[in-house]
């Protein structure tokens, strides 16, 4: 086995690196990885190896590396394996994944970036616990990706004699070596694990214990790694442009927060938190489709951080599904707090995303963004029509006209809600195009209406919206919105 890069006497700031050079000459390699050893079970020996109490505890690289040698030759996959470095090239020990946080998805990203030329691939091995949330922070981070970057791990250690350590770290070289392995080229960030493989920012954690220890609840496995390893290219995220250049993010702001919503929770607990200075976004469980208690105090909480510019995502604690915001009238005090909709986001995908828009974006483009598929992480989109009013008029009929801010087409539109706010009673008819698509009767106040069929029937694909709000009064309308939500 030879080894480059090896430090000099009293410098930590090279890292050294591991290959198997050894057993498969670089003139017989067919394709070139980089396998980045952060830690995990994975790489894992017991402490006291006679004592089966003792605990487990990360090997360093260099041992991980001989028990690796064989891995790759046979499909001609030339591999060099180096532990996590700082930003200033330190090496980091093998760290256990409950302590892998938003500064180590940031050196990782720029490991990724310093050695995007080299290779053809990348593996990253990885502990389990908190393997999703990296991966989807990765697939935010990374900026015109057009190399497989592979996350695995174990359930068991590789030094044991039975264990799912060896098939996982072998399919991921497969994945990322695919110019040796011959299967189709898999631009993205993924996880590797058992026999499937899964875009990274749609995996989650699913068994302690069970071989297919992570599932895809909302997007279809992007492969299967059995006798005859297969990938759905229709599937994939498509190869960014060619004279796009690859590139990663810096910066994650992790003054964030991630919460359930429970019976019985109060007003006074999530406004403790929301009342944190630093606090910038929250990421909130809902129930069932976006559903909250109709708590005047819990929702005006909530609204006054939305007011005070803090962000927050709604998502839903179901494992599969999407949060609907308006679908039912339990939904509808989130949607009037001017919360955003996390749609099917995965909680690990809700919360890395939020992180990296928080860093990127301000003011009502973080609302906009979130909202927006980035890296496939999410089915739907939105887009709010906002149409501008002027103050303090009183009129028996209004003719708005507004546009969406991205490209809207009736075969991909899946829900239309009107909100309009009505500064007295009245009856109202709102017309699209000089097509009746509501009525209401005595309304005032803010008021919601599905309006999905008569926006389907009448809209014009990527031209503006063309409102008429006629009432049986003047009235004065303060605010009137149409928020569309599409096929990604």
């Amino acid at each position: 086995m030879a080894s480059s890069d090896r430090p000099e006497a009293g410098d930590r700031r090279v890292n050294s690196s591991w290959d198997n050079v050894s057993r498969l000459p670089l003139a017989r390699a067919r394709a070139r990885v980089l396998i980045l050893y952060v830690g995990g079970t994975l790489g894992m020996r017991r402490l006291q190896p006679s004592n089966p109490a003792s605990p487990l505890a990360n090997v360093e690289a260099a041992q991980l590396a001989e028990e690796l040698l064989d891995f790759g030759c046979e499909e001609g996959i030339s591999w060099q394996l180096m532990g996590l470095t700082d930003p200033q090239g330190t090496p980091v020990p093998p760290i256990d994944s409950s302590e892998v946080g938003p500064k180590h998805w940031l050196w990782i990203a720029r490991m990724l970036e310093r050695h995007y030329a080299e290779f053809d691939g990348f593996v990253i091995i990885h502990g389990t616990d908190t393997l999703a949330y990296t991966a989807s922070a990765l697939s935010f981070l990374c900026v015109n990706l057009g190399k497989p970057v592979v996350l695995t791990g174990s359930q068991l250690p590789i030094f044991n004699l039975r264990s799912d350590a060896r098939q996982n770290l072998l399919h991921a070289l497969l994945v990322a070596g695919a110019r040796a392995s011959g299967l189709p080229l898999v631009p993205e960030v993924t996880v590797c694990f058992g026999d499937a493989l899964l875009r990274g920012n749609r995996s989650r954690k699913a068994s302690t214990t069970g071989w297919q220890g992570f599932v895809s609840p909302n997007y279809p496995a992007l492969g299967s790694l059995g006798e005859s390893p297969r990938i759905h290219t229709d599937l994939l995220y498509p190869m960014p442009p060619a004279d796009a250049a690859f590139y990663v993010g810096r910066a994650l702001y992790d003054q964030v927060l991630d919460l359930t919503l429970f019976p019985g929770i109060q007003a006074t607990q999530v406004g403790a938190l929301l009342r944190q200075p630093e606090l910038k976004g929250l990421v909130l469980r809902a129930y069932g489709a976006g559903n909250a208690p109709e708590d005047p105090a819990l929702l005006d909480c909530l609204g006054q951080a939305a007011s005070q510019g803090k962000t927050i995502l709604v998502i839903t604690q179901c494992r599969e599904g999407r949060v609907d915001l308006g679908r039912y009238a339990s939904s509808r005090g989130l949607l009037q707090r001017q919360v955003a909709s996390g749609f099917d986001l995965t909680p690990e995908a809700a919360l890395t995303k939020l992180m990296w828009v928080l860093a990127n974006e301000q003011g009502e483009e973080v609302r906009v963004q979130l909202q927006q598929d980035q890296r496939g992480e999410q089915s739907y989109a939105r887009h709010e029509v906002r149409f501008q009013l002027p103050q303090h008029e009183i009129r028996p009929e209004w003719q708005l006209t507004a546009r969406s801010a991205g490209a809207v087409r009736r075969q991909s539109l899946e829900a239309a809600v009107l909100t309009l706010g009505l500064a007295g009673p009245a009856d109202v008819q709102v017309f699209l195009n000089d097509h009746c698509i509501m009525q209401l009767v005595g309304a005032q106040g803010c008021c919601l209406s599905d309006v999905t069929d008569g926006v389907r029937r009448y809209m014009v694909d990527d031209r503006p919206f063309h409102l008429r709000v006629s009432s049986d009064r003047p009235i004065q309308l303060e605010q009137a919105e149409l928020l569309l939500t599409t096929e990604s």
